[in-house]
C-alpha cells in the first residue's frame, strides 16, 4: 500500500504528480460574467433609467472585475512561465 505524499507537490503542471487546476476555465467564466454585468448595466442605463438597478449591476460589475483580477493573479502565480 502506497502512502500519500505530504508537503509540496513536485513535477510539471499537468502531470500525475501535479494535476492542472481549473483556473483557466474559471478565468473564462469570470470574464464572461463581467461582460454580462457590463451589458446589463448599460442596458439598465439606456432602457430603464432606474438608479437602483444601475447601482446594483454596477457594483456587481466592479466585483466581477475584482474576481477577474484575482483569478488572473492566481493563474500567473500557478504558472509563472506562461
Amino acid at each position: 500500500m502506497e502512502r500519500a505524499r505530504r508537503g509540496r507537490l513536485k513535477g510539471a503542471l499537468g502531470t500525475h504528480d501535479r494535476p492542472a487546476s481549473a483556473l483557466g476555465f474559471r478565468l473564462v467564466l469570470a470574464v464572461f460574467g463581467a461582460l454580462v454585468l457590463l451589458l446589463g448595466t448599460a442596458a439598465a442605463i439606456v432602457l430603464t433609467h432606474q438608479a437602483w438597478l444601475v447601482v446594483v449591476l454596477g457594483v456587481g460589475f466592479v466585483a466581477a472585475c475584482v474576481n477577474v483580477y484575482w483569478v488572473s493573479r492566481r493563474l500567473r502565480y500557478e504558472r509563472p512561465g506562461h
